[in-house]
């Protein structure tokens, strides 16, 4: 965010004409609590940079615009439709945090294309949250509480060290460049993956509480390859 806002006013635009229009994605995991103080301290983080580093005039600056998708990751191809509960755990998630938009994923794209019936399901899991939780209807529910409060403030400030290393690089651009992103999300995803394989980290239907009995599969969607050459525009 602040290489792009950076850049644009270097190009002569003002940071109260760049940063409203500025939104952000973010991938919504099964660690609940983290994931709730994770937009909570993204919106502290960003209005505290954009303070520091540009003093804008319009509040609207400081304002973090969010959309949220719950996480393809998490989406299991093991007894699949634990991935339903999966993915309305980080709809509520990203809810609670304060997401201006969200995307459920279908539950069976850990196995392949979504069915208009998994699709269906994925919608209505954002129609059932907003419609009849009352979930919506709150500001920053866990405001307050002094577990969500001092996750968020430890974020924040990890978060904060974060960048300020990447702005000694010379910003994020020069950090890609030497490959420190990527580097540490390997090394994050590496580390995941042995508590999983640990059992350390328990996924439920894949290294703890397996059925040990054959479980009914979804149906797959079909794609018909020749019809979809054969269609305009197809090759």
């Amino acid at each position: 965010g602040l290489e792009y806002v950076r850049a644009a006013v270097m190009a002569g635009a003002t940071v109260d004409e760049i940063a409203p229009r500025i939104s952000f994605f973010w991938g919504i995991s099964m660690n609940f609590y983290m994931e709730v103080a994770k937009l909570r301290a993204a919106r502290q983080l960003w209005a505290k940079l954009m303070r520091k580093h540009f003093s804008p005039s319009n509040p609207k600056s400081l304002l973090l615009r969010t959309h949220c998708q719950t996480s393809g990751w998490s989406l299991q191809q093991q007894e699949p439709y634990n991935n339903i509960v999966r993915t309305t755990v980080e709809a509520m998630a990203a809810v609670m945090g304060g997401t201006q938009s969200l995307h459920t994923n279908a539950f069976d794209e850990a196995i392949g294309l979504p069915t208009d019936f998994s699709a269906s399901l994925a919608r209505n899991t954002q129609l059932i949250l907003s419609e009849e939780t009352g979930l919506p209807q709150t500001v920053d529910p866990w405001g307050g509480s002094y577990m969500m409060e001092s996750l968020t403030a430890t974020l924040v400030e990890e978060a904060e060290a974060i960048v300020t290393e990447v702005e000694a690089m010379g910003g994020m651009a020069q950090a890609v460049a030497t490959g420190m992103p990527k580097r540490r999300i390997e090394e994050a995803a590496t580390r995941k993956q042995a508590r999983i394989d640990s059992g350390t980290d328990v996924i439920v239907g894949v290294n703890k509480y397996t059925s040990g009995r054959e479980q009914p599969q979804p149906e797959l969607r079909v794609i018909d390859n020749t019809k979809v050459r054969a269609a305009p525009g197809g090759g």
